[in-house]
């Protein structure tokens, strides 16, 4: 939500994120905010590995 506020503020076009793989546990017990990000952008998602 913050991240998603700022962008709007700023007038940004493109969020650029890094990203690494987490096991399937971790996963589901934590969840992924790559994956939050990507369900709720309203702009492009660049993401860098």
């Amino acid at each position: 939500p913050t991240l998603h506020a700022y962008q709007e503020e700023q007038n940004i076009d493109l969020l650029v994120m890094g990203a690494y793989g987490h096991s399937r546990i971790r996963h589901l017990l934590v969840g992924s905010t790559t994956t939050v990000m990507l369900q709720r952008a309203e702009v492009p998602v660049l993401l860098l590995r």
